[in-house]
């Protein structure tokens, strides 16, 4: 049953995607944002990974308690896509960023809400992360 519809599926796969089989870097014209991350977590560290496009991650420097960390991204005028100059100047499009406790990472990540940026409400996204049990991030401020 699968195999029948992945034939059916496949070749109509191939044919969404530009030639060379891989999706493009985005170069429409894009306007400079910022992320603000803070890390309101007393006694430990935050670490921070940008999941990009193909699969692609980002480590971000972790962040001390108490401390922020500030990520220039850009965001494309005609979708909305959220852009990071990748290693190398590459232009890639953001899936999402997620931020956990450096102590335990993988138990109390949380995935940011970027939802504001990517609409184009703000310039500047400032969220903050607290940790009284489990990871908590939550954008402030209001639309510009």
């Amino acid at each position: 049953m699968f195999r029948k519809a992945y034939f059916y599926i496949g070749p109509l796969a191939l044919v969404l995607l530009p030639p060379g089989g891989q999706a493009a870097e985005p170069s429409g014209p894009s306007v400079p944002i910022r992320l603000e991350i803070v890390s309101a977590a007393v006694t430990s560290r935050l670490a921070c990974q940008i999941v990009l496009a193909h699969f692609v991650t980002q480590d971000i420097a972790p962040i001390p308690a108490g401390g922020e960390t500030a990520i220039a991204l850009e965001r494309d005028l005609y979708d909305g896509t959220l852009i990071y100059r990748h290693d190398g100047g590459r232009r890639m499009a953001v899936e999402n960023i997620l931020c956990g406790l450096a102590t335990n990472w993988r138990a109390t990540r949380a995935d940011l809400n970027l939802a504001a940026l990517r609409a184009g409400q703000r310039a500047t996204l400032r969220i903050i992360c607290e940790a009284p049990k489990a990871l908590s991030c939550t954008a402030v401020g209001r639309a510009e």
